[in-house]
């Protein structure tokens, strides 16, 4: 027996998981490797579409100042004091390097997690993450979205290794690159926690996550004047019913249809993967993350990037089922891929960028990806303060059609 066998049963066994992980797939050099190849020929083109790189970059600049003004509410602590000290080292190459890395690390991440907790094919559910569009986009953009999955996931981890300072650190970093780790960290507490046997190691690893996370928002309290004016975000919700269109639309343009088609295949699996709710942990993280980031995405329907933690949930969801056949894993990673050269847009918004209805405008055009990369190119040529302006709307092609250059935020 090999010595990553020999771990790996260790690590299953820590995780109250019976079954050990399985033999052979691609090792997580491969796993960096096909990342890198995925990612540098991109790191290149700016730093991307995202209607917040401009502000974070101000931001940063102000934290070298030492003044700190979030660069939106509440902010993003962690990701703006990364930004603050590579951008003057190496812009936005350096910056696209560094989130690379950690698309990267949360890439290696998930398929440890998966192989941790005892079940087959963590490789392909890993590149199947790495495989979408808005996963490449955001791994190779100035944007935290990556970063707060890759300190999570790595939390995990070591949460499940028992070593609860640095679980509870990264668990820590996660919530402080975005406020909204803790709703992943408390699925994951209540998922883990669930064996009475893991609850102290639980409340050891909560200990130190809390109190470090809310201690990087600090500054943003002190921004506020002392207040917590810093927690009041602009408004997602406008109706029922348009929340309700903006959250399905959003859904759909994210995942494609083609993925859509599998998952729906796949619901006789998922639902009976929750027979094992009692003895799986990874079922239990993976339905309740995906609820309680798809019931955000609900109130607050945003970016489309806020989307990720979802679709790593729904990923490991499929993994804990009987749909966990390296075949099957093929058809996924091919489907979340074709999304980003070409898409099916059966929709407009009837107001972009402050939509209370769609109307139907059926266009084949290309997909997340390519429009991406078209979109970066084009801002490279422009002052960065634009970024805010033409190449954010610009983005948004494939869910929206053309529009005019506008500011609203979320899409």
């Amino acid at each position: 027996m090999s010595r990553s066998v020999v771990v790996g049963d260790t690590l299953a066994a820590q995780a109250g998981v019976a079954e050990a992980p399985p033999r052979g797939g691609l090792s997580d050099r491969a796993l960096v490797g096909i990342t890198a190849l995925v990612t540098l020929p991109l790191l290149w083109m700016g730093y991307g579409t995202d209607i917040d790189v401009t502000d974070v970059l101000a931001t940063a600049a102000g934290i070298r100042d030492g003044d700190y003004r979030p660069s939106r509410n509440p902010g993003v602590p962690v990701f703006e004091a990364i930004a603050a000290v590579l951008d003057p080292v190496g812009g936005h190459l350096l910056l696209n390097l560094a989130t690379a890395a950690a698309g990267a690390a949360t890439v290696v991440g998930i398929a440890r997690l998966v192989r941790t907790w005892g079940h087959a094919n963590g490789d392909l559910v890993a590149l199947a993450f790495l495989a979408s569009p808005a996963t490449i986009i955001a791994a190779t953009s100035t944007g935290d979205f990556v970063w707060a999955l890759a300190f999570f996931v790595w939390g995990a981890l070591a949460h499940l290794r028992d070593r609860p300072w640095l679980a509870g650190l990264l668990f820590g970093l996660a919530v402080g690159t975005r406020l909204s780790s803790v709703l992943l960290l408390g699925a994951f507490m209540v998922a883990d926690g669930w064996d009475p046997a893991n609850r102290r190691r639980c409340l050891r690893t909560a200990l130190v996550a809390v109190p470090l996370g809310a201690l990087l928002y600090v500054p943003a309290w002190l921004a506020a004047d002392r207040s917590l004016s810093f927690l009041e975000t602009t408004s997602g919700w406008v109706s029922l019913t348009s929340n309700l269109g903006r959250f399905a639309y959003k859904n759909y343009v994210t995942a494609g249809i083609l993925f859509l088609v599998v998952v729906a295949v796949s619901v006789p699996a998922l639902l009976a993967a929750l027979r094992r709710w009692g003895s799986d942990p990874m079922v239990r993280l993976a339905v309740l993350g995906l609820a309680v980031t798809e019931v955000l995405f609900f109130l607050l329907p945003w970016k489309y990037n806020h989307l990720l933690p979802c679709l790593a949930m729904l990923l490991l969801w499929l993994a804990a089922s009987r749909r966990n056949e390296r075949r099957f894993w093929y058809v996924v990673i091919a489907a979340l891929a074709i999304n980003g050269i070409v898409t099916f847009r059966p929709l407009a918004p009837d107001r972009p960028a402050a939509a209370e209805s769609g109307r139907w405008d059926p266009a084949l055009s290309v997909g997340l990806l390519v429009n991406d990369i078209d979109c970066r190119l084009n801002a490279m040529r422009e002052p960065l303060q634009e970024l805010n302006g033409d190449a954010w709307p610009c983005t948004l092609k494939p869910m929206r059609g053309s529009v005019d250059a506008e500011t609203a935020p979320g899409g």
